[in-house]
């Protein structure tokens, strides 16, 4: 009998033994996907959350995305041993959303640079030179979005065409008024509540929408350091 159990003995530590080393030859091939993911995917990675409060978005990194995704997709698809959970989230980083997001991230910068030059959250009364420099800047900010050909998912179609009401509005209404002061008429205030709230809701749709690809990337950043830093994994 104490054969038989020094026998189960032997047997269990030569089985685990053997998985051991098993499980730290794969951690072995597991760090170099790893690291061959993270050269891969090193210079595209580097996008940074967006706080709805900054005036300035660091287009470089969107556009970098952009323009290398589909290259980039292309190597991961020679890459067939990527965990499943990973490659999804992966693929869906470097799919066509990458332009997307390129393009709501130019979207949300001339908004951010026409409500500045538009000064839409002041309630100081302007003069006429004051409201002519605001609808050339108005113009300004309208050819810049229909000139450069950026276009919005269907997501944002509700919060587009209320901005677009509202700057209609709003143009007419800064247009009559500028037409009925002279150089002597006294400061008037600007009534740009709604198209001021109407940027502001746009605004925060797309800066939630960038920032959850900016969650998605840091997901996948920590995801393949893991792979890089494994010292072993359960070989079955």
């Amino acid at each position: 009998m104490k054969g038989f159990l020094w026998g189960i003995l032997v047997v269990v530590i030569l089985v685990a033994a053997g998985l051991g080393i098993w499980g730290f030859v794969k951690a072995q091939q597991v760090k170099e996907q790893g690291r061959e993911l993270q050269e891969l995917t090193a210079d595209t990675m580097v996008l940074k959350e967006i706080n709805p409060s900054d005036f300035e978005i660091e287009l470089a990194g969107w556009r970098n995305l952009a323009e290398k995704a589909p290259s980039i997709k292309q190597e991961l698809d020679k890459i067939s041993t990527i965990p499943g959970p990973l490659a999804n989230k992966v693929f869906q980083f470097y799919d066509a959303k990458a332009q997307d997001k390129y393009k709501e991230a130019q979207y949300l910068q001339i908004l951010l640079n026409g409500q500045r030059k538009l000064d839409l959250k002041s309630i100081e009364p302007k003069s006429k030179g004051q409201i002519e420099t605001i609808l050339a800047e108005f113009e300004k900010m309208q050819n810049n979005l229909t000139q450069s050909d950026i276009s919005l998912g269907p997501e944002f179609n509700t919060l587009k065409t209320k901005l677009e009401q509202e700057a209609g509005t709003y143009k007419t209404n800064l247009t009559d008024l500028y037409n009925k002061m002279n150089s002597s008429s006294p400061a008037t205030q600007i009534s740009a509540a709604g198209l001021d709230k109407a940027v502001d809701d746009l605004k925060d749709a797309l800066v939630k929408s960038l920032n959850e690809y900016v969650q998605l990337q840091n997901e996948i950043k920590r995801d393949i350091a893991n792979l890089a830093n494994a010292n072993w994994v359960w070989p079955l």
